[in-house]
């Protein structure tokens, strides 16, 4: 039979019976539908949820420890050092490794009046991770934002706010800023120090580290009585340089302020005697402005803040030695410094900062004594795809690493997505199962019912191949619109569940733009079962239809 001719009768039969045609694609119809929302919802959830707090192609590995008298101790392995770091890179599938140290001294931060009205209180927590590491990610990052666009003409301004972003107020004009610039090793500060190996550059000068790569401290007085220091605001603070004024060893004011960005710390939190510095850069999560927009604003009656954007070179003020729950450190071992948002990044801790590694490591000698070129505390695995981790981590795990409570809970929130996932793909299949069976009897009923016309066709030339071919042809037939309409509807449904979420929980911390990921392959796969299910129904009444004697058939008649 010409394949014309086939299409012919194909859409005739199903014209003729178009009542129990259109209820037999309803199982169809649902359960392509289902399977397409199913695939959809599960990829989103990966991509759109699980991803942006946990990149699925990152690993943060710990040393295996073991629990002695209620604390975890590393027990009979080698310190986290350079080589083992090189080690883990060389697994196969791990792009690049690093390591990082995490802060273990007492320290609390507040900020946030050049944006609230008010300063919010907290205590702070710090990652120290090398800065190469991050660069990249910091420039990508910046760049997406359309933050190192420069303004059309020359502004006047007081203030940074005053300037659009991208640009800061230098000179009482707006220029152009890369904030990625400034996460670099060795910023202008003053680390106080006893001997050179307090200090990452091995020299110990004047109570004070110094970095070749770094100028000279500049001495500077601040304006104002520290107090008691809790209450000192730096803000406005570009401090007054100093110099030795009598043998006594007296200092005085000059009217010559600290350099342009710079800022005057005092050595300890008792004292107005100082040096210029820059302030501290500092890289955050992204996710933080999510909880502050989403939580936090909310609680504390403050308008959300719209973009990440509006955040880089916001500063903040760090008291390290202090802290709200745990005892303080002496206070002449304490010092506050300003700190500065240059960056965002995905590695850096949800609920803390990232810092340059040497200052974290400076910090924890400091206030606790920890050796500054000490093992590190983690090193985090980038791999090449999502599909080398668990290559990636079964090899870590022969060499004595095991995952860190953040890469658990990425572990354990990912397993979750793909068996509750896989579950609901194996529901859909199991509509269309029952949609097939259904299929199967509404033709075995039609072949019935047009035995005289198959006999006929028979009689006048069609083979039994003919018939079957016509039959599984309506089939096909069916369970292509079948699938076109299942597609059609489960993007529709997506579209609503989307519509809905963003009006009904726009309030829920972490609610992505959309829950669904509709992957280029989804679509075919969906409306190829779909035809598969009515081919594999229609196989049976199709044998049995090809198989009719015409002259018994037509006798009967």
């Amino acid at each position: 039979m010409k394949l014309r001719r086939l299409v012919q009768l194909t859409l005739q039969n199903l014209r003729t019976s178009r009542v129990r045609t259109l209820l037999a694609m309803v199982g169809i119809v649902v359960g392509t539908a289902l399977l397409m929302f199913f695939l959809g919802l599960g990829q989103g959830l990966r991509e759109r949820v699980l991803n942006r707090i946990f990149p699925v192609n990152q690993l943060e590995l710990e040393p295996r420890s073991v629990q002695l008298f209620g604390t975890q101790q590393v027990v009979g392995q080698a310190p986290l050092d350079d080589s083992r770091i090189k080690q883990l890179a060389q697994l196969p599938g791990v792009v690049r490794a690093f390591g990082k140290r995490k802060s273990a001294f007492p320290a609390r931060l507040w900020g946030g009046r050049e944006l609230l009205g008010y300063n919010l209180f907290t205590e702070a927590f710090f990652d120290g991770m090398p800065v190469e590491i991050l660069r990249g990610e910091l420039e990508a990052f910046e760049k997406g934002d359309g933050t190192s666009a420069a303004a059309k003409r020359p502004l006047r301004c007081d203030v940074d706010l005053d300037c659009p972003v991208g640009a800061a107020c230098q000179d009482a004009i707006c220029q152009r800023v890369v904030w990625s610039q400034h996460w670099r090793e060795s910023p202008v500060l003053a680390l106080p120090c006893g001997k050179n190996d307090d200090c990452q550059s091995g020299t110990c000068a004047d109570g004070h580290c110094q970095s070749a790569q770094a100028p000279p401290l500049v001495r500077c007085l601040l304006e104002k009585s520290a107090g008691n220091g809790r209450d000192l605001e730096f803000d406005a603070e570009r401090g007054l340089t100093a110099r030795a004024c009598d043998a006594a060893g007296g200092w005085c004011k000059t009217a010559v302020p600290c350099p342009e960005r710079m800022y005057c710390a005092a050595d300890h939190p008792d004292t107005t005697l100082g040096y210029c510095e820059e302030p501290l850069p500092a890289v955050i999560n992204p996710l933080l402005l999510e909880v502050f927009n989403t939580d936090m604003a909310r609680s504390l009656g403050a308008v959300p803040v719209g973009s990440l954007a509006v955040l880089y070179g916001v500063r903040f003020h760090v008291a390290f030695g202090d802290s709200f729950f745990t005892q303080d450190a002496a206070r002449p071992m304490q010092q506050y410094k300003q700190a500065q948002v240059v960056g965002f990044s995905r590695k850096a801790p949800e609920l803390g900062v990232a810092l340059p590694l040497p200052v974290v490591q400076h910090w924890n000698h400091r206030l606790r004594g920890d050796d500054p070129r000490g093992p590190y505390d983690a090193v985090l695995l980038e791999t090449a795809d999502n599909e080398a981790v668990p290559q990636v981590f079964t090899a870590a795990e022969s060499l004595g690493f095991s995952l860190s409570r953040k890469s658990q809970a990425a572990r354990t929130a990912g397993a979750v997505i793909f068996f509750t996932a896989l579950g609901l793909v194996l529901l859909a299949l199991v509509v269309l199962a029952v949609a097939g069976v259904q299929i199967a009897q509404t033709f075995a009923m039609l072949v019935h019912e047009r035995r005289r016309e198959i006999a006929v066709l028979r009689a006048i030339g069609a083979t039994g191949s003919d018939v079957a071919v016509l039959i599984l042809g309506e089939a096909a037939l069916l369970g292509l619109l079948g699938g076109i309409a299942g597609v059609t509807l489960a993007w529709l449904g997506a579209l609503g569940v989307d519509a809905a979420a963003q009006h009904w929980l726009a309030k829920v911390p972490f609610l992505p733009e959309g829950f669904f990921v509709f992957p280029t392959w989804s679509a075919p796969l969906a409306m190829a079962v779909s035809l598969v299910c009515c081919v594999l129904g229609a196989a049976v009444p199709a044998r049995r239809a090809s198989r009719l004697d015409p002259a018994r058939v037509l006798a009967e008649a």
